[in-house]
Formats: C-alpha cells, sequence, structure tokens
C-alpha cells in the first residue's frame, strides 16, 4: 500500500468514527431530555418514596411529639417495635389504606406547624 492510500483510508475512519461519535451525543442529549424532574404532584408512595424509610420514631423525634400521639393519630394499635417499622410496612401490616396514612402523616405535620405558630405569637 502506499501512503496515498494508507492516508485515505485513515481518513474515511477518521469521518465515520466522527460521525458515530456524533451521533451518540445527539441521542444521548435527547434522553437526557426526556428525563423529568420529579415534583410535588408526580411523586407517589411507592419503593422511591421517603416512606419507605420513614419511622414513627424519627417523625416523634423531628416534631417533638410522643410516640404515642403519633400511633393515635395514625389509628393503630402498635405492639412493642412498631416505632422502628417504617410506615410504608406498617401500612401493610395493619391493612390500612394508603391514602389516609398519608393523610394522617399531614395532620400531624399540620399540628406541628399550628402549634410552632402559636408560640411565636
Amino acid at each position: 500500500m502506499t501512503n496515498k492510500s494508507k492516508v485515505s483510508i485513515l481518513s474515511i475512519l477518521i469521518i465515520i468514527i466522527t460521525f458515530i461519535t456524533i451521533r451518540q451525543s445527539i441521542l444521548l442529549h435527547r434522553g437526557i431530555k426526556k428525563i423529568k424532574i420529579p415534583n410535588k404532584e408526580s411523586r407517589q408512595l411507592g419503593n422511591m418514596s421517603i416512606y419507605e424509610r420513614l419511622t414513627v420514631k424519627k417523625i416523634s423525634k423531628k416534631y417533638n411529639i410522643s410516640e404515642q400521639e403519633i400511633f393515635k393519630i395514625l389509628e393503630i394499635t402498635p405492639n412493642n417495635g412498631d416505632e422502628n417499622i417504617p410506615i410504608v410496612k406498617l401500612t401493610k401490616k395493619y391493612n390500612k389504606n394508603p391514602e389516609e396514612m398519608k393523610n394522617n402523616l399531614k395532620k400531624i405535620i399540620k399540628n406541628q406547624r399550628n402549634s410552632e405558630g402559636k408560640k411565636y405569637e
């Protein structure tokens, strides 16, 4: 092979590799643009949710509410060790409706915010 033919083959390879690289970059960019950041409406109770790790003990520490009061708001009669079980598993254990549990958790947060508002008045 002559030098001219080697250079032409290398030039063609460079053009093909450049074309493939640009095409893959465009496909990757389009894929990234299709990913939607989760917002408040799209979040659900599920494996990716915070409810998977949230326990009554953590809620109790965060909002300075007794564990018994939290169980009362969640409408659950607890057994020993239930304070360390994640909310999702408590929902399944006591056959509660996930939407009902979510609303009860909102009540806890709302009550806490109301009591904090009274402190500052």
